[in-house]
Order: C-alpha cells, then sequence, then structure tokens
C-alpha cells in the first residue's frame, strides 16, 4: 500500500517505524528468553529485565513465581526509542553457571548440567542470533507496507 509522505515528514516517517521495529524486537527478545529459562522455582524465569542504556537492576527474591511468563520489566524508562541501548539482562547470582555454562560453583565439580534437561547451554546467544534474522524479517515487511 503506498502512501502519500510530505518530504518534510519522512525524516519522522522513518524515525516512527524504526522505532516501531525496535519496540516489537525488545519486547520479542524478552519473550523468547523468558520462555526459554529453565524454571525450578521461577525466579530466574521472573527476574529478566529491560535496561535503557544500562544492565542494572536488581533480582526477584528468593521464593516461588509463576511458570507463566510475565510482562516485560522496563527499568528506568516507558517506551523504546532509538538512539538508546537496550539491555535485556537477569541479575540472579546463578544466572551465568546456569544458562551459560560458566563460572561454575564448586558444587557442580567442573560439570554443567541442566535438570531435566530444560535448557541448551549458552541459549541467550542463540536466542541473539534468531532475532537477527526476526529483525530482517521485519524490516522488510515494514519496507513492503511503505
Amino acid at each position: 500500500m503506498a502512501r502519500n509522505i510530505k518530504l518534510s515528514q519522512i525524516g519522522d516517517y522513518c524515525e516512527g517505524q524504526v522505532e516501531k521495529l525496535l519496540r516489537v524486537t525488545v519486547i520479542e527478545t524478552d519473550k523468547r528468553l523468558k520462555e526459554a529459562s529453565p524454571t525450578d522455582s521461577g525466579r530466574l524465569r521472573a527476574s529478566w529485565q529491560i535496561g535503557e542504556n544500562t544492565a542494572s537492576g536488581g533480582n526477584k527474591p528468593e521464593g516461588k513465581y509463576p511458570y507463566t511468563i510475565l510482562p516485560a520489566e522496563r527499568i528506568g524508562y516507558t517506551q523504546e526509542r532509538v538512539g538508546n541501548i537496550y539491555s535485556i539482562h537477569n541479575n540472579v547470582p546463578y544466572v551465568e553457571p546456569v544458562l551459560m555454562g560458566t563460572n561454575l560453583p564448586p558444587s557442580w565439580k567442573g560439570s554443567w548440567r541442566s535438570k531435566n534437561n530444560q535448557i541448551e547451554k549458552g541459549y541467550p546467544n542463540v536466542i541473539a542470533k534468531d532475532m537477527q534474522d526476526f529483525v530482517r524479517q521485519n524490516a522488510d515487511r515494514i519496507g513492503r507496507q511503505s
């Protein structure tokens, strides 16, 4: 579908389209990380956060959490905007050994493991690569709609 856009409005229109893609990408990445997170108490899954220009933030206290995918938890901002860097992070103390298989605690005796084979070691990197394709596909879709 063709649009009539005044020359003076092209910059704003393009920025708006890129911001839509940015928002969808950030929220989809957050959702995929949560869906792939192992669940024992649900704390790790519930502790994913999105920071704007920062990866700081806390984590959920120990306890039981619902096994559902919770809405995105934005730290210090309300909406993604072009020009900022967004970090989807998890500050639970055991996140690195559980997800990446690095910095293993002594009790693991140097061997990474996943309870009931819930996850693939290093899955956040797999999701990051998948999201590159997601952005390409959706950017192409935006281009066809213009």
